[in-house]
C-alpha cells in the first residue's frame, strides 16, 4: 500500500519542519558568533605578539648599532693615541660623529680616577665641545665603577633611566641609555669612553605600534596612553568581563646585562565594534534565513502536488529511454553478428583460395571487418551507448592482430600511451581502421622472425585536435616507397581515412622502423 500525504498531513509536516530547522538555524547563528569573538581575541593575540616580537628584533638591532658604535669611538682613541696625534684632531672627529648620529647627545671620556676629560654634548641638533668648567668627576657613579672592571673589548650597558646632571634630572626628560667601555693603549687601561643614548630618538621606530616599554624598575619609558617617567599602575594580567586579557607582555634582557619590559594594548574597542557588526549582520541574517525558510517550504506545499505528476511524466520518459537504450544495444549487437558473420563467410572462402597473396587479402579483410565489429561489440557491452574507451579497444584489437599473424609466443610487445581517450563511434571506426593497416603492415614487414615494440600513442592536443604517433621498432619501410603515393592498400586505406577525420599523416623518420604522426579531429555525431 503506498503512502500519500493528505492536505492536513502536508501542513502538520511542513509545520514540524520549519520549527525544527529554525532552532538548527538559530543554534548555528549562535555558535557563529562565539566561534567569531574567539577567532577576533585569537587574531589580537597573534598581532600583539607579532608586535612585541617586531620590537624586541628592532631594539636588539638598536642594541646591537650602539654597542659597535661605542666600539668604534674606543678603536678611533686608540688609533689616534698610538700614532701620537693631538688631543684636539680627537676632539674634532668625536664630535663630528656625535653631530652626525642623532640617536646620541653625549659622549665623553672618563680617565682611572673617575675624572671627565673630554665631553662632547649636543644641545637640540649642535654639538659642542664643553670645556673644563663643565667636566665632572663620576667616580660615585655605578656605570663608571662597572665599566673600569671590563676587558677589552667588552660593553657596559647602563639601565634605562633619566639623565642626571649635577646630582639633578635633567629637564626636559631624557630618557637615557649609557653604553660605556675601557681605552686602552700598549695594554694598559687608560680610561672609558662612552655614548649617552637618547632612548627618544632610539623609539621613534616605535611610534604609531601600541606599544609601551618598562625598565627594570617597573617605570613607564615608552607607552601610547599614559603616564611616562613614573613608577607603574599598570595591571599587565588584567582581562576583560569575558576573561580575554587587556595587555599582552613580554620581558627582553639585553645580553643578560637589563631587563626591560615590552607590553602591549589589545584593541578592545576595535574588537567590540567588530563583534558588534558581526552580531548584528548575523541577527539580520538569521532573521531573513527564517522568512526565507518560511517562504520556502510555503513554495514546497505548493509544488508537492505538481512534483508527483511530474515524476510520473519522468518515470514514463525513462521508461522510453531504457527501451530506446535496449533497442540500441540490440543494433549494435546485432551489426557486430553481422560482421562476424561476414568475417567468417571470408575466412571459409579463403580456405578454398590457393593463391597466397589472394588468401592474404581476405585474411586482411577480416581483420578490417573485426576492427570495426570490435567497436561494436564495446558499444552495447559497456555502460556508454554512444561513446567508447579507445584504451580498452586498441589493446583488444593489437594483442588480437598479434595473436592471429605471429603466435603466441613472438616476443612482440605492446606499449600504449592512450589515457583517457573516449571517442564516438563516427570517429572510433576509421581511427580503428587507421592502426589496424599500420598494426598490420609492422607484424607483416617490421619482423621478419625478430622479438620489437609496436607503440601506440594518442594526446588531445587542444579542445578539437588529437595526435596519433604510432610505429614499431622494426626493419623500417624501403626507402624505394613513397608512403604518400603508393599502389598499397593498406597505405591509401590510412590516406583517405585519415581525410575523412580531417587530419593529416606524417612519417617520423627520427626514430627506429616505421613510424607515422596523424593528426585528427573527432567527427561530430549525428543521428
Amino acid at each position: 500500500m503506498r503512502f500519500r500525504l493528505t492536505g492536513t498531513a502536508l501542513l502538520t509536516v511542513l509545520l514540524l519542519l520549519f520549527i525544527v530547522i529554525n532552532i538548527v538555524l538559530w543554534t548555528q547563528v549562535f555558535n557563529r558568533m562565539n566561534t567569531y569573538s574567539e577567532n577576533i581575541y585569537e587574531l589580537e593575540t597573534l598581532r600583539a605578539t607579532t608586535r612585541l616580537k617586531d620590537a624586541e628584533n628592532r631594539i636588539n638591532k638598536l642594541y646591537d648599532t650602539s654597542k659597535k658604535d661605542v666600539l668604534f669611538l674606543k678603536d678611533l682613541i686608540e688609533f689616534d693615541l698610538n700614532q701620537e696625534k693631538s688631543l684636539a684632531q680627537t676632539k674634532q672627529r668625536i664630535l663630528k660623529f656625535v653631530q652626525r648620529n642623532k640617536e646620541y647627545f653625549q659622549a665623553r671620556f672618563i680617565d682611572t680616577l673617575g675624572i671627565e676629560t673630554l665631553k662632547i654634548e649636543k644641545i637640540q641638533t649642535k654639538a659642542e665641545i664643553k670645556d673644563e668648567e663643565n667636566l665632572q668627576s663620576k667616580e660615585d657613579r655605578y656605570y663608571f665603577q662597572e665599566s673600569l672592571e671590563l676587558k677589552n673589548g667588552q660593553v657596559f650597558v647602563s639601565e634605562l633611566n633619566l639623565n642626571i646632571e649635577k646630582g639633578k634630572i635633567e629637564k626636559p626628560y631624557r630618557p637615557t641609555v649609557r653604553f660605556f667601555t675601557p681605552v686602552f693603549v700598549k695594554e694598559r687601561k687608560i680610561g672609558i669612553i662612552g655614548l649617552n643614548l637618547n632612548i627618544k630618538n632610539w623609539f621613534q621606530v616605535f611610534e604609531g605600534k601600541n606599544l609601551g616599554i618598562l625598565n627594570s624598575e617597573n617605570e613607564i619609558y615608552l607607552n601610547s596612553n599614559g603616564i611616562l617617567y613614573g613608577k607603574s599602575t599598570l595591571d599587565l594580567t588584567e582581562t576583560d568581563a569575558q576573561g580575554h586579557p587587556l595587555y599582552f607582555s613580554k620581558k627582553i634582557s639585553l645580553e643578560g646585562n637589563r631587563f626591560w619590559t615590552l607590553f602591549t594594548r589589545a584593541n578592545d574597542s576595535e574588537i567590540n565594534t567588530k563583534l558588534q557588526n558581526f552580531k548584528l549582520e548575523m541577527y539580520v541574517s538569521g532573521a531573513v534565513l527564517t522568512v526565507g525558510l518560511l517562504f520556502t517550504l510555503l513554495i514546497s506545499g505548493i509544488l508537492y502536488k505538481r512534483k508527483r505528476k511530474i515524476k510520473r511524466l519522468n518515470q514514463s520518459i525513462a521508461n522510453r529511454l531504457h527501451e530506446r537504450d535496449t533497442l540500441i544495444r540490440e543494433l549494435h549487437h546485432r551489426v557486430k553478428n553481422n560482421l562476424q558473420v561476414v568475417s567468417s563467410l571470408l575466412s571459409l572462402q579463403s580456405s578454398f583460395v590457393t593463391d597466397k597473396q589472394s588468401k592474404a587479402m581476405l585474411r586482411y579483410s577480416q581483420y578490417r571487418i573485426n576492427s570495426m565489429g570490435m567497436v561494436h561489440q564495446m558499444l552495447y557491452s559497456g555502460d556508454n551507448l554512444n561513446k567508447i574507451d579507445f584504451e580498452a579497444y586498441i589493446e583488444e584489437l593489437a594483442n588480437a592482430l598479434i595473436l592471429s599473424m605471429k603466435g603466441r609466443n613472438s616476443g612482440i610487445e605492446l606499449e600504449l600511451g592512450i589515457k583517457d581517450v573516449v571517442l564516438n563511434i563516427d570517429t572510433a571506426i576509421p581511427l580503428g581502421l587507421i592502426i589496424n593497416e599500420i598494426i598490420t603492415n609492422s607484424l607483416k614487414y617490421g619482423f621478419p622472425n625478430t622479438p620489437g615494440t609496436i607503440t601506440i600513442k594518442i594526446d588531445q592536443t587542444d579542445s578539437v585536435w588529437y595526435r596519433l604517433e604510432i610505429g614499431d621498432n622494426g626493419v623500417g619501410m624501403p626507402d624505394t616507397i613513397n608512403f604518400r603515393n603508393t599502389k598499397s592498400l593498406g597505405l591509401k586505406l590510412i590516406h583517405k581515412l585519415s581525410l575523412q577525420l580531417r587530419g593529416t599523416v606524417g612519417k617520423d623518420n627520427s626514430k627506429k622502423g616505421t613510424n607515422f604522426i596523424i593528426t585528427f579531429q573527432e567527427i561530430e555525431q549525428t543521428l
